[in-house]
């Protein structure tokens, strides 16, 4: 019997490309055992604003104090940035709140354009 790759394998199913990830991760495959644990980023943004008192933690460093609206991270607190001072200074098209939703992970001015 002929050893085959598991792209060979999937190609020969007929699987679209799109699918590929999808189905190199389930359980049954032995890609999916030895596969590390995928990171996750993700990036909470206010545009209006919050609460302070019930938002911002009290101390600094790792031993700080999840307050009210930030309370469902708690089993996440490990894990957790909570970043403070932050100034978007970035200029280009739009207003404030354009500039500071399109440029808070990029850093770079909004293309001009009909925004």
């Amino acid at each position: 019997m002929k050893t085959q790759s598991r792209r060979q394998f999937i190609r020969d199913l007929g699987i679209s490309t799109a699918a590929v990830p999808f189905v190199l991760g389930l359980p049954s495959l032995a890609h999916a055992k030895t596969a590390p644990r995928k990171q996750r980023f993700v990036v909470m943004f206010s545009p209006n604003g919050t609460v302070p008192v019930n938002f911002w933690p009290d101390e600094q460093g790792e031993d700080f104090t999840l307050k009210r609206i930030l309370a469902p991270l708690e089993p996440f607190k490990k894990q957790t940035l909570v970043l403070r001072g932050i100034s978007n200074k970035v200029r280009g098209d739009g207003d404030g709140h354009m500039r500071g939703m399109s440029c808070l992970l990029t850093g770079i001015e909004l293309f001009p354009g009909n925004i």
